[in-house]
């Protein structure tokens, strides 16, 4: 059986922004992602004023967390397909900043099970 064709960066994204609203730990600020490979780009959650909402491209002001890695990874993470905690470990994923504050959010919207 084939494995399901994932949704495109865009659509992905939009939920994750709307997963965010609903954080408790939310604060302001900026999450950007370079997504590399093909499906890629550079996008960025912009949590600053009201509901977050995806944005294509970088932030001006410095972003609270910065995730760089392959497209098709992070988006099964986001998805929910691929253990997140599990696939930052084995490599292949860096991030800047907070990183406790990305393994709460995380943990409160699902992605990953144990923290960072």
């Amino acid at each position: 059986m084939a494995s399901p064709k994932s949704q495109p960066v865009e659509t992905v994204l939009g939920n994750a922004a709307k997963r965010l609203g609903t954080a408790k730990g939310l604060r302001g600020g900026h999450i950007l992602l370079h997504l590399k490979g093909t499906g890629g780009g550079v996008y960025h959650l912009d949590c600053s004023a009201g509901p977050p909402k995806v944005v294509k491209g970088a932030p001006r002001a410095a972003p609270t967390i910065e995730v760089i890695g392959d497209a098709k990874r992070i988006l099964a993470i986001i998805e929910g397909k691929k253990d997140g905690r599990r696939q930052f470990l084995a490599g292949g994923i860096r991030v800047r900043g907070d990183l406790r504050y990305l393994s709460d959010l995380a943990l409160e919207l699902g992605i990953i099970k144990e923290p960072l």
